[in-house]
């Protein structure tokens, strides 16, 4: 039961830093804002006061959010479903929490200076 929710846990990540990898590609093409990723219920991307500093400084957070939850994905799938990698794994987990508690207190800090 619980490799069962392990894995689980690995695919959401992975699945999470694919989108943030799609997220990152569509922002730097249409300039526009990632809501799900950066905003949240309570603001939308018309609210911005200077939406192309925003983007700016959103882009290289969001990349590294996307790049950090794929390669912890990838590394956690193997763990648990093709062989145990116990101080990667850990090591991938702490990385990525590390890098999540930092995408959230960065991000808002943008939302609280441009919105």
């Amino acid at each position: 039961m619980d490799e069962n929710v392990f894995g689980f846990v690995s695919i959401m990540a992975f699945g999470c830093g694919i989108y943030g990898l799609y997220a990152y590609i569509q922002m730097r093409r249409t300039g526009s804002i990632n809501e799900t990723l950066l905003l949240g219920k309570k603001y939308s991307e018309y609210m911005c006061r200077d939406k192309t500093a925003f983007v700016k400084k959103a882009l290289p957070a969001v990349l590294v959010f996307g790049i950090t939850a794929t390669v912890y994905g990838v590394i956690d799938m193997i763990h648990c479903f093709v062989t145990p990698i116990p101080v990667l794994d850990y090591t991938g987990l702490a990385v990525f929490l590390g890098m999540l508690v930092w995408y959230m207190v960065y991000t808002t800090k943008l939302k609280n200076k441009y919105f």
